[in-house]
């Protein structure tokens, strides 16, 4: 069992403030929200981090979460600079030992919720706070250091700022971006994976869509290798602020495949947190045929098996419980490096063509040919390549290929991108720029 701090305010462990019934209980977190509660900052009261409801892990829930293999923790290597984070003012967290805590709007200390609303969550979720327009019924997620699983409405009124959206760091603030989590701060913090819920079908909440599209997921390195990025580049004499700026470009990324840890953040779900739900289909969706809100076009995803070992094995009753499609986001720079550099110089040699060609173009005229798109299609398809992220391929590159600390050999190719559409001739000289780079490259 969970071995909980002590937090000024909050109700025993085992009270439930929340009724035993779901439909009383949704009556009673919907008249809370007709007093309005003092927020942390008016009070003085300090935030209530998971960690401070959630407690320390057991040995022996330890001891059974090893078994599940859920991801290890890490490190976002991207956007660091987009911070501050702090949690936000709705969120629940479902403890890995099994308790779990609402926060709504205004409340300075969390509510406990009972097992009956935690086994109905995907029915119950779209009811735990006021409804708004702007979410669509999308709540983010992540799995933190500690196995607590986070949930918050994607759009929330936030203090001060008005209506904004709730990032996945938001949900495990970083005093620094690799291990120190807080309640605010300039980075996102580490966690294991992260990713959204997104009410699917005829949106009752019976069907919904589990993903993992996150930094927690696409930009992972692990938190020793951030630590020691840090570490090095502080004694450089560097400050946070651009040693922060440059983390993704200075440190690959890992590449991450998310559809067995999706499987197994479902197993945990439903074997250890006791959520109803049934897993419906695994499809494959390519990141680039997202639809409007970033949801998966379904019909253009593929079919995936799945794992029929464990509790993916145990067939839930489709018939009350919740529907979860589980989507494994394929993105370009998830291959493995299959090419040479004179392979890779080759196909940007025949891109540089086309673009020469659109760049004859007269920009007062007609718009340029309809391939323009497909030409910088290409272009960032070369820039998000695999083998650029690939240190076996880039080692024998003799330049800065993602501008670590300066100009790199992406960020022109970004440049001739955004250029083409609009200004196809001052494409076709920002090309230019980028060859010689790339030349610089090969030397």
């Amino acid at each position: 069992m969970c071995q909980a701090s002590s937090v000024d305010g909050l109700p025993g462990a085992g009270t439930d403030v929340i009724c035993r019934a779901p439909v009383v209980a949704l009556a009673v977190l919907g008249s809370a929200l007709l007093f309005p509660r003092l927020l942390p900052w008016q009070t003085g009261q300090r935030p209530v981090e998971p960690r401070d409801v959630c407690g320390h892990v057991s040995l022996q829930d330890l001891e059974q979460l090893a078994q599940l293999a859920l991801p290890n923790v890490t490190a976002v290597n991207w956007g660091q600079w987009h911070g501050p984070y702090a949690l936000p003012p709705e969120r629940l967290v479902l403890c890995a030992c099994g308790k779990a805590f609402l926060w709504l709007q205004g409340d300075a200390t969390p509510h406990p919720l009972n097992q009956t609303l935690v086994s109905t969550l995907f029915s119950s979720l779209p009811h735990m706070w006021p409804p708004l327009r702007e979410q669509h019924g999308s709540f983010i997620w992540i799995l933190d250091q500690g196995y607590n699983l986070i949930i918050a409405p994607t759009m929330q009124e936030l203090p001060g700022k008005g209506l904004r959206e709730v990032k996945h760091g938001d949900l495990c603030p970083g005093k620094t971006f690799f291990g120190e989590n807080a309640a605010s701060g300039p980075y996102r913090g580490v966690a294991r994976l992260g990713g959204e819920f997104n009410l699917a079908g005829n949106g009752n909440g019976s069907e919904w869509i589990m993903h993992a599209k996150s930094g927690y997921t696409a930009y992972r390195v692990a938190k020793e290798t951030a630590a020691e990025y840090y570490r090095v580049q502080q004694e450089a004499g560097r400050n946070d602020s651009d040693i922060a700026r440059n983390f993704q470009r200075c440190v690959f990324r890992q590449i991450f495949r998310a559809k067995e840890p999706l499987m197994r953040l479902f197993c945990f779900l439903r074997a250890k947190l006791s959520i109803d739900a049934a897993l419906g289909e695994i499809r494959r969706c390519d990141i680039r045929s997202a639809v409007s809100g970033g949801l998966p076009d379904l019909q253009r995803c593929r079919l995936r098996p799945s794992n029929s070992s464990g509790c993916l094995a145990q067939k839930a009753d489709k018939a009350s419980a919740t529907v979860v499609h589980l989507i494994d986001w394929y993105a370009p720079g998830q291959d493995r490096c299959n090419m040479t550099t004179e392979e890779f110089g080759t196909r940007l040699q025949k891109v540089g063509e086309d673009v020469f060609r659109h760049g004859q173009s007269d920009p007062s005229g007609p718009k340029p040919p309809s391939d323009v798109l497909e030409v910088k299609k290409r272009i960032k398809g070369l820039r998000k390549h695999s083998c650029l992220f690939a240190p076996e391929f880039t080692s024998q590159l003799g330049c800065n290929v993602h501008g670590c600390f300066g100009e790199g050999f992406t960020r022109k190719l970004k440049a001739v991108e955004q250029l083409l559409p609009d200004d196809p001739p001052a494409a076709s000289r920002s090309w230019q720029v980028a060859a010689q780079a790339w030349s610089q490259c090969q030397l």
